[in-house]
């Protein structure tokens, strides 16, 4: 009986084969009113935090923040440290990258100390980076309902107005379309294991099918997020930390830098490069997003390294039949045509509206996401 590939292995992986990267506990949407005074009190920060931003009261609301008692993070599950994360993540970027405003160049304790405590338990950068502002900010309007953009709400925003709602619901819908390419990587690993043929095709087709979701998802981003307001009103806050000081914090000592929110530190691309075996060389932009890796949830960095080590799904296809290999280059160009209308959506949002060359993670796109679409594209095999 063939061994079982580690890329199966969900729950090591922290991965749903229902909803990718995404927990499938929905995140919470507040401690409660049983919860310690502290957390309540960050409950109110951040479902306030757009008024607080607006009225120019949020610096004085946040030094007046006392510090929590070390005790309260050893008590709370992953999902409430999640939680304490994505709210404290959120209101050190508005402290700090504040707009009409002088950028801070310390972050108070009531907020730092949070900040590092939770993300020290959950294994992350002590700075609000994708999984924070995506990943564990969302919920549903009808539980029930499917986790599409219009059924998906974010708890904690920077901006009042609904553009930024939409921009993170369209990511999360994403991420969960991704879902099933995600799970299908270890089947089709296990099917090259096994030289079972029928099963390894049917997860490339599975990996097609859910990236062209994941295409039609992201056109949708422009129905209900206006450039203007993107590039203007909540982007600049996903700007990164450089050089702040965290108060209360002596394991970060001195002024520490960090890098801001990305879409760029979401794990579905890597990890289906990996699985699909596109190379993209080496250049500045592939040396960002490895560094990028580093602010990805810990097991989800894990899984795409999992995912490398292989067996390698190309491999096995190249040498297999016209119908196999008719799979695998339906897939390759259905990661084409994605990667092309997100070269669209950046023109569309940052190199239109703001004239800049970089994402908020620092990634150097401008000049090397074309040529990553056209590594994309060589990667097909022949077919005679």
């Amino acid at each position: 009986m063939a061994e079982r590939v580690a890329t199966l292995d969900h729950e090591r992986f922290d991965i749903s084969p229902q909803h990718g990267f995404l927990p499938d506990a929905t995140p919470l949407t507040s401690f409660g009113t049983d919860a310690q005074p502290f957390l309540q009190t960050l409950d109110e920060v951040g479902h306030n935090l757009p008024e607080l931003l607006e009225a120019d009261r949020l610096r004085p609301k946040v030094r007046s923040l006392s510090v929590p008692p070390s005790d309260v993070f050893d008590e709370l599950t992953d999902r409430e440290l999640a939680r304490v994360y994505t709210v404290s993540g959120f209101v050190a970027n508005a402290y700090v990258n504040k707009t009409d405003a002088t950028t801070a160049k310390t972050i108070p304790a009531g907020v730092a100390v949070p900040l590092y405590e939770s993300t020290k338990r959950l294994g992350a950068t002590p700075v609000l980076s994708y999984d924070g502002y995506v990943l564990y900010n969302w919920t549903r309007d009808d539980p029930d309902g499917d986790m599409v953009p219009q059924n998906v709400r974010s708890v904690t925003n920077f901006f009042a107005p609904g553009d930024e709602r939409w921009f993170i619901a369209i990511h999360v819908a994403i991420e969960h379309r991704a879902g099933p390419a995600i799970a299908a990587i270890g089947d089709a690993q296990q099917g090259v294991l096994e030289d079972d043929t029928d099963r390894v095709e049917k997860a490339i087709r599975t990996m097609e099918r859910s990236v062209a979701d994941i295409t039609d998802i992201l056109n949708r981003m422009p129905e209900r997020n206006d450039p203007e307001m993107y590039g203007k009103g909540f982007r600049p806050y996903l700007k990164p930390l450089t050089g702040v000081e965290y108060e209360g914090v002596p394991n970060l000592e001195g002024r520490q830098s960090f890098r801001g929110a990305s879409g760029a530190q979401s794990s579905i691309l890597p990890a289906l490069d990996a699985a699909l075996g596109i190379d993209h060389g080496s250049n500045a932009l592939v040396g960002h997003l490895r560094e990028l890796r580093k602010d990805m949830p810990t097991p989800h960095r894990q899984f795409v390294e999992a995912v490398e080590a292989g067996p390698s799904i190309r491999e096995y296809v190249s040498n297999g039949d016209a119908e196999l290999r008719e799979a695998y280059n339906d897939c390759i160009d259905s990661m084409v045509t994605f990667r092309e209308h997100h070269v669209n959506v950046v023109a569309k949002y940052i190199v239109g509206p703001l004239d800049e060359s970089k994402g908020t993670g620092g990634t150097p796109f401008s000049h090397y996401l074309g040529s990553f679409t056209d590594d994309t594209e060589d990667c097909r095999l022949s077919t005679s």
